[in-house]
């Protein structure tokens, strides 16, 4: 799967758009503090969040990917703290963050783990593909495997320890071309512990 990836980035590639949700919904996230760019790919996500105020790391199992973030990092002049990882088989950092998030990415048996690596008070930002391919007939481009894409309200059940904010996922009835179109999202908090 890296050698996938790898062969993707073999290429120079412009930055993505950050992700949509960041965008729309950035008065809610903090603007100190560590972050987490969970499968981080080109890093915009990252980069965004950097300039918010945070000190990111950024996570993938993609070398290429990695090192071309570490380039569009230097031409933006924003420190991301990278590390190879393979996020699946290797064990994760003990480390914990005020922000996490993950943007088209989805393997259910790290859903724990994201949670466990959040600070009471923390905040999840989840934005992924919903099992919609196809909106006014038109094929929606996205993971063909069922098992990467979401079933309507799984978000909210995997992370159903935390404290959801906000959560969107209108199925087929986004407008074909929004930038929600096939995806679903989360922005949930990790509760602090009630004192007594």
């Amino acid at each position: 799967m890296p050698e996938r990836w790898n062969d993707r980035y073999s290429v120079f590639l412009e930055l993505p758009e950050v992700s949509y949700c960041l965008q729309k919904y950035v008065h809610l996230l903090p603007t100190q503090g560590t972050g987490l760019d969970l499968a981080c790919g080109l890093g915009q996500n990252s980069i965004f969040l950097s300039k918010q105020g945070l000190t990111m790391h950024g996570w993938d199992y993609s070398q290429a990917g990695l090192k071309q973030m570490e380039r569009h990092c230097s031409l933006q002049k924003i420190e991301v703290n990278q590390r190879y990882i393979d996020l699946v088989k290797t064990s994760w950092p003990n480390q914990q963050f005020d922000l996490i998030c993950v943007t088209a990415f989805l393997d259910r048996a790290l859903c724990p783990q994201i949670v466990s690596h959040l600070k009471p008070g923390g905040m999840l930002v989840y934005q992924t593909f919903n099992q919609v391919t196809a909106i006014a007939g038109e094929r929606l481009s996205k993971p063909r495997r069922s098992q990467l894409l979401l079933s309507p309200g799984e978000l909210l059940m995997l992370f159903r320890d935390l404290e959801p904010l906000v959560y969107h996922d209108e199925q087929e009835l986004t407008p074909l071309g929004h930038p929600l179109a096939g995806k679903a999202f989360l922005i949930a908090r990790k509760p602090k512990p009630t004192e007594f």
